[in-house]
Parts: structure tokens; C-alpha cells; sequence
């Protein structure tokens, strides 16, 4: 189990060796405005800062002066002070909502690749990639970028300010600031890979939390309980090794960037001490470092924000570049299809060329597999066509790989053996295929495969929220409630991949009886066809040695 789950968490690890595609543009659309005010938000930031640490010395100078100047002076001071509260206060949000927006585009890009991908990852590590990786770049969106676009300014300006006091204070305090640029680019490199340690670590951890709770019942039956959390502590040891290993870099970093501006006001108290520069510059030095202190310590989480991204971006940046090789045109004309009919080309099964299928309104079509998966592999490329070149599946005159999302969902119903259903209400979960049609569709759908008087009884009725699968339907229910999703509308192709394994004795009888009078298409896998169907044709995957594939000829005419 353990090899398995190293496989699984290294799933995307095969992209690592080349090179890594970009990710999906972070200036677009209304975060561009987003980064415009940011960068304006630093410079109006860096404005007051520098500004706030001359009035010091104005004030400082003001020694003797009426009144009224000092006043005027301070009433400027407390303006630049506010100043940097509401920039900062302005910078933070920006930078969030920057970040958040960003995140949400690569979480939809990634469910949307978990559910549509033909090798699609498990369960563990579609949820860590979801939130730790995307949790790395949110922290390097929000978190680093924003801070960097305003240290910059901060610092220049900081620096160039201090050159007018006095070209010695502008090096004491820039030196310290040099040395930690240095440091932060040679401890970079580590940084990066052992944040890439720590991210495979926690995808293993990850994937076996999953499956051990998901397997959990049959590991209690067989006592491996204890068993089972042994490795557990193993994985997650690993885990805790690699994120302290990760933590001595990071402390690197965050001790330098802390030690830094410190350095910068030793070296401003010891020119003052010697008496190379004024009282008073030496004041206006410490106010300015004082301000960029809190900026320049957070220099070093920068780095430690950005070697996270890095070490995600090499697993979600191939993955939401990745693009289903589809057919650059229909194999041939798809209106060979048309009346009803179902014409399947070129279709390939774990090596093996299946052979094409021409089957009118009213045929009954058996699928015979010679493995456990074939039948898994074929009725999911039949739902969902043009996840390879070859593949054609015609349906009532649309190829479904060339046409959108309404067509497919109208010509084709699909219900698999064990299945969940998503969150929702019973009624939107029936005509979750045809949200077009009317709930009282939706009904007589429930009705058909016999769930009408048992959702009747339910408090909520058809508005009973259906949770973790299909709770609180038992698993006989929720096969029956495929089977109506499949069948309303009365689709010219319905699939049904060994769902009556589901639905007990008195379940099959139900879809023998929905099958007896089903006007289109029915390509079935299941281990006992007599039980639903009188008479059937078998459409098996050959059991010759596995062939090279080759695009199929083209269908010149069917009648």
C-alpha cells in the first residue's frame, strides 16, 4: 500500500524533469486594476514613510520657534503617521483580494482537471493540492508580492533620504540591507527544495489519510487498525522531519531580515556617537529605519513565500496547461447518426481496437470486457468522448466530442455501478442531466424507478438535502436515483455500466421493466443481462494481442 501511495503522490512528479509550462496569467482582467493600485498604494506608502522621518528632524529643528510652527509641523507629521496606517490598512486588502481572485481561477483549473482528466490523481491528493499548494500561492500573491512591490519603493526611498542628511547614514544603514539581499539569494536555493521535500511529503500523507479512511470499515473487520496508524506515524513523521528541515532555512531567513535594520540603527547611533552627523539626522535615521523595519523583517518570509510557490507551481502549472488531445475534425459525417442512431469508431481498450458499433433506436447492446476495467474504461469514454484522437461516438447526428456540453447531456444518459451523487436536493439530483425540464418531470422520473413514495415520506420531500454521496439514501436508492437521472428525457444513448450490481433483486426487476419499453440506444455491462433483458447483441473487446493504434477509415455511408 505504501508503493502505491508514493505513486500516487508523485503522480505529477513526471513534469518536474522538463520544463515547467507558465502558469495562467496573474495581470488579467480587473486584476490588473488590482495591481495598479497596489503599486500606487506602495509608493504613496514609501511617500510617507520617507516623509514622516524628515518632519522628525523639522520638528527637531523647530527648538525655539513660536508655537504655532511647532504645531503647524506636528499637525503634518500626524498626517504623514495616518498616512501610513491607511496605506498599509489599503495594501493589505488589495493585496487579498488580489491573491483570493487569483486562487480562485487555479482551484476551479484544478477540480475541473480532477474531474474531467482520464488519469485523474485520488482523493488525497486533489484536496492537498487544493489547499496546500494553492495555499502557497495565495501566501506569494498576497503575502509576497504585494510586501515587495512595496519594499522597493520603501527602501530606495528610505536610502536617498538619508543621502540628503548625509552620504555616511545612507551607507551604514544600506550595507546591512545589502548583506541581506546577498544572503536571502544564496539561501534561496535551499529554501526551494526543501519546501519541495515538505510539499511531496505531505501529497503521501495526504493520499494514505484518504484511502485509510475510506478503506476504514474492511481495515476494522480484518484488526489492522493499529496496524494502519503505525504507518500513519511513519508518513507523518516524515512529514514533521521535513518541515523542521524546511524551518532551519526559513529561520535563516527571518533571522537576517530581522538583524538587518537593526544593524542599520547601530550604525546611525554610532556615526551620532562620534559625532560625524547632527543629533537630529541621527533622530530622522532611526525614525526611517524604524519605519522600514517591520517591511524589511517581512523579507525574509518573502523569499520563504516564494520558494513555496515555486515548488507548487511545478505541480499545478502542467496540470492546468494540460489539454485533452481532441480530434481536429469529425472522423466522418456525423449525420450517419441521425434518427437516433449510435455510431462508434476507433475506440481502444488497454491497447486493444475495439470494434465499431452501429446500433439503431431499440438495440440492446451487452459489453463484454476481459478485464474487470475495460468496462469502466469504455462507458466513461462513451460519457465523456474526445479524451482520445480515435475515439468517435456519433448520437442522433452529433459527433460528441465536436459539439457542447447540451447536446451531449441530452443524447446520453449514463448511470455506473457505486457512484455518488453530489450535494444537492433530490430534484435538482434527478434532472441534474436536464435542469430544462420541469420538476414535475423530475417526479415521475422518481416515480418510474419506484423512489417516488419513499422521498414522499421524507420530511423535506424531493427538497431533502442529499449529503457525503447520497445520505440519506441507502446505496440500493442512490443506484435507483442514477438510473432515473439516466433515463429522463429519454436519451438516445443510455449507458449502464453494471449498475443493476447495485440495485438488489427487486431493483433489477424495476429496470428490467424501464428497459422493456426504453425507445433508444441501451449499451449495458453486467454480469447477469438474462435478469434485465430477453435478447441482447455483445459488443466485446477482442482477445488477440494488443495492436498499434491507427486512425480508423473513415464511415463512407450507413443505411
Amino acid at each position: 500500500m505504501s508503493q502505491t501511495l508514493s505513486d500516487r503522490s508523485d503522480d505529477a512528479e513526471q513534469h518536474e524533469a522538463a520544463d515547467v509550462p507558465p502558469m495562467p496569467a496573474l495581470l488579467r482582467g480587473h486584476r490588473r486594476v488590482l495591481m495598479a493600485l497596489l503599486v500606487a498604494t506602495a509608493f504613496a506608502h514609501a511617500a510617507c514613510a520617507v516623509g514622516a522621518g524628515l518632519l522628525v528632524g523639522v520638528l527637531l529643528d523647530d527648538v525655539g520657534q513660536p508655537a504655532s510652527e511647532v504645531l503647524a509641523d506636528l499637525g503634518v507629521l500626524a498626517l504623514t503617521v495616518a498616512g501610513l496606517g491607511v496605506t498599509r490598512y489599503v495594501e493589505r486588502v488589495v493585496a487579498e483580494r488580489l491573491g483570493q481572485d487569483y486562487v480562485q481561477q487555479l482551484r476551479r483549473g484544478l477540480v475541473s482537471h480532477a474531474m474531467t482528466s482520464a488519469k485523474a490523481p485520488s482523493l488525497g491528493i486533489t484536496i492537498a493540492r487544493s489547499t496546500n499548494d494553492l495555499a502557497s500561492v495565495r501566501n506569494w500573491v498576497s503575502l509576497g508580492i504585494a510586501p515587495l512591490v512595496a519594499l522597493g519603493p520603501l527602501v530606495i526611498g528610505s536610502v536617498a533620504a538619508l543621502a540628503t542628511l548625509g552620504w555616511q547614514l545612507a551607507a551604514v544603514v544600506a550595507a546591512p540591507l545589502l548583506v541581506l539581499a546577498i544572503v536571502l539569494g544564496v539561501v534561496s536555493g535551499p529554501a526551494f527544495e526543501r519546501a519541495r521535500d515538505l510539499r511531496r511529503r505531505r501529497g503521501s500523507l495526504a493520499a494514505r489519510v484518504a484511502d485509510t479512511v475510506t478503506a476504514a470499515p474492511g481495515i476494522a473487520a480484518a484488526g489492522g487498525v493499529e496496524r494502519e496508524l503505525r504507518a500513519l506515524d511513519t508518513s507523518s513523521s516524515r512529514v514533521v522531519d521535513a518541515a523542521v528541515h524546511r524551518a532551519r532555512t526559513a529561520g535563516l531567513l527571518r533571522a537576517v531580515a530581522l538583524v538587518a535594520p537593526v544593524a542599520g540603527s547601530a550604525g546611525a547611533a554610532t556615526l551620532g556617537a562620534f559625532g560625524i552627523v547632527p543629533a537630529a539626522s541621527v533622530a530622522v535615521a532611526l525614525t526611517i529605519v524604524g519605519i522600514i523595519a517591520g517591511p524589511v523583517g517581512d523579507a525574509g518570509r518573502i523569499v520563504e513565500y516564494r520558494q513555496n510557490h515555486k515548488a507548487a507551481r511545478r505541480i499545478i502549472a502542467p496540470l492546468l496547461a494540460e489539454r485533452v488531445e481532441a480530434r481536429s475534425e469529425p472522423l466522418f459525417d456525423p449525420g450517419v447518426s441521425r434518427g437516433g442512431r449510435v455510431v462508434v469508431r476507433g475506440l481502444g481498450v488497454d491497447g486493444h481496437e475495439m470494434p465499431g458499433l452501429l446500433a439503431e433506436p431499440g438495440d440492446r447492446i451487452l459489453f463484454r470486457g476481459a478485464a474487470p476495467q475495460h468496462a469502466r474504461e469504455v462507458f466513461t469514454t462513451l460519457a465523456i468522448p474526445g479524451r482520445e484522437g480515435f475515439a468517435s461516438v456519433c448520437v442522433d447526428g452529433k459527433d460528441l466530442a465536436h459539439t457542447g456540453p447540451k447536446n451531449r447531456r441530452r443524447r446520453v444518459g449514463y448511470a455506473p455501478v457505486g457512484a455518488r451523487i453530489e450535494r444537492g436536493t433530490i430534484a435538482r439530483a434527478v434532472r441534474y442531466r436536464r435542469p430544462d425540464l420541469s420538476e414535475a418531470d423530475g417526479t415521475a422520473a422518481l416515480a418510474a424507478v419506484g423512489l417516488a413514495e419513499r422521498v414522499a415520506r421524507m420530511d423535506e420531500g424531493e427538497r431533502t438535502s442529499l449529503r457525503r454521496g447520497g445520505e440519506p439514501l441507502t446505496r440500493q436508492e442512490v443506484a435507483r436515483l442514477w438510473v432515473a437521472r439516466a433515463t429522463i428525457g429519454e436519451p438516445a444513448l443510455l449507458l449502464l455500466e453494471h449498475v443493476d450490481d447495485d440495485l438488489g433483486p427487486a431493483g433489477r426487476e424495476m429496470l428490467r421493466r424501464v428497459l422493456a419499453d426504453y425507445p433508444g440506444v441501451v449499451v449495458m455491462a453486467s454480469d447477469r443481462p438474462e435478469e434485465l433483458l430477453d435478447e441482447w447483441q455483445e459488443w466485446a473487446v477482442p482477445t488477440a494481442e494488443p495492436t498499434p493504434r491507427t486512425k480508423p477509415a473513415p464511415v463512407a455511408a450507413i443505411s
